[in-house]
């Protein structure tokens, strides 16, 4: 068996809400690693309809970009590696259309 981007696929049972949440936790995790973040808006014309929610986040400094954020609670989407996280259970997040795991996707929008 191949499995390619493990995590890419729909998030069933996902909330706005909660992407609101979990935006606003990517953004602290950023500005904890020097990123100048400004603010996120939401962009529901974005969205792709499979559970991830649109938003523009706006970096001083650096492009935007826009997060197709799981709407799932945190704590099932923020990988970063730790004790007893398992890869293989936590959605993509989408950044301007390139899949990554949350600890990923802080890297790529910090060095963009």
């Amino acid at each position: 068996m191949l499995i390619i981007n493990p995590g890419s696929g729909p998030v069933p049972e996902a909330t706005e809400e909660h992407a609101t949440a979990n935006m606003a936790v990517l953004a602290d995790d950023l500005r904890a690693r020097g990123v100048a973040v400004d603010t996120f808006i939401r962009r529901p014309e974005a969205d792709y309809g499979d559970g991830r929610y649109a938003y523009v986040l706006t970096v001083t400094d650096h492009p935007s970009a826009e997060i197709q954020m799981p709407g799932l609670p945190t704590d099932q989407v923020r990988y970063l590696g730790e004790e007893g996280q398992n890869i293989w259970d936590f959605p993509r997040l989408y950044v301007d259309d390139s899949s990554w795991v949350w600890k990923f996707a802080l890297e790529v929008i910090r060095d963009a």
